[in-house]
């Protein structure tokens, strides 16, 4: 069962100008059901979460679903996302192809790691894991799906995209997800401003043993121009296996092939945006 104080408070519509309102309030009503897309959401889960009036959010539902953004279980009347989400997704794609211009550099930091490797991409305040790869070693730690979104800070990725941001959006984000993060292991907010604060002073993300036991995980985050995505690198392992020497490997590993990226990604940028 879903409980309403785990549904992140945290998409509540904006005061936009008269106009933008109904959509900002129809953003705000995908980005919540995506928290939970793979359970679904009831409609009082999902007034909770964004502060609307019961009538407006059924009645938000409804122009939703008939275009396709949005469809309800028969049987449990949960909502999901629909399917002309998907399809506009795939439109979307080849312009917006992140996930395959990163791909060459993840497979290499698998192949030089041989741990799974991931790609992180910070959606407000979440993270979603757009793409995985697995190492050769044996044992691996496949703990993020691939699409999954999470309480940002909530994996070595996401670690690194929120420890990057200033002291008082850091504390607007722990604030808001805090009633969530105890669903992802031994996490609480003290612990994660703790993770903040030693991934500033380390230059890199750690989750050592720090949300669930016996898996460590580092993380990378790229920096670059404003008009670039959010995005961060990370590697998970069995704690035994990422120590402190392997750990700062795995991070040079990272480093290098971050460079990389952005320069791809800027590359991308620059001829996505040329007039045509």
């Amino acid at each position: 069962m879903v409980r309403n104080m785990d549904i992140p408070k945290v998409y509540a519509p904006r005061a936009d100008a008269a106009g933008t309102q109904s959509l900002s309030r129809a953003a705000a009503l995908l980005r919540v059901i995506a928290t939970r897309n793979s359970v679904g959401l009831r409609l009082s889960e999902l007034v909770t979460a964004t502060g609307l009036e019961r009538p407006t959010v059924r009645r938000l539902l409804q122009g939703l679903m008939r275009e396709g953004f949005v469809r309800q279980a028969d049987t449990t009347r949960r909502y999901f996302l629909g399917r002309a989400l998907f399809e506009l997704g795939l439109a979307a794609s080849p312009e917006f192809d992140v996930r395959g211009l990163c791909a060459p550099s993840l497979e290499r930091i698998a192949a030089k790691t041989g741990d799974t490797t991931f790609l992180t991409m910070r959606s407000a305040f979440d993270s979603v894991c757009i793409d995985r790869y697995e190492g050769s070693y044996p044992i691996r730690t496949l703990t993020v799906e691939i699409g999954a979104r999470r309480a940002l800070g909530s994996t070595a990725g996401g670690l690194a995209l929120l420890a990057k941001l200033g002291d008082s959006e850091v504390e607007t984000i722990v604030t808001a997800n805090a009633q969530r993060l105890s669903r992802y292991g031994a996490l609480d907010s003290a612990k994660l401003r703790m993770m903040v604060r030693r991934a500033r002073k380390l230059g890199y993300a750690l989750n050592h043993n720090d949300i669930i036991d016996g898996v460590t995980g580092v993380g990378f985050a790229l920096t670059g121009r404003p008009d670039l995505p959010d995005l961060a690198l990370g590697v998970a392992a069995i704690s035994s296996r990422l120590d402190a020497e392997r750990q700062l490997e795995a991070v040079e590993v990272m480093r290098a092939e971050a460079a990389i990226i952005m320069r791809r990604l800027a590359q991308w940028s620059e001829t996505s945006h040329q007039p045509r």
